[in-house]
């Protein structure tokens, strides 16, 4: 199991001044990699981020943010198994979200949410 530790310094701390999520992911050599969950579909879901590969490096080599609506929490792995090992603690509680959200919306029968909603929308 990959030891969860506090890092010294934020990798993304330098990029703060530049305001922009997406841009200061960028300027820190990451990318997006993927996502567990769908945040348009529910409300829990992982943004998986890989660093650039670039030999020496010292900081994490994936970021995850942990997001709802309202609330995020960046997290950092070391290494492809870490993460792995991150998404599968958090794939309960992100699947948990997916099935409230949608018993939520099938018994919601005001809005195009709705059982029948639903329906419409799949055969479309």
């Amino acid at each position: 199991m990959p030891v969860q530790r506090q890092l010294p310094t934020d990798p993304l701390a330098p990029f703060e001044e530049l305001d922009d999520w997406d841009k200061a992911i960028e300027a820190a050599g990451y990318y997006k990699w993927g996502v567990l969950g769908r945040p348009d579909e529910t409300s829990l879901w992982l943004d998986i981020y890989r660093r650039k590969t670039t030999p020496g490096l010292t900081v994490p080599f994936c970021l995850a943010v942990i997001s709802n609506h309202g609330f995020y929490e960046t997290v950092y792995a070391e290494s492809l198994p870490a993460m792995m090992d991150l998404q599968t603690r958090w794939a309960p509680a992100i699947q948990a979200a997916a099935i409230t959200d949608l018993l939520g919306k099938l018994d919601d029968r005001t809005t195009t949410h709705g059982f029948a909603g639903m329906i419409r929308k799949a055969l479309a």
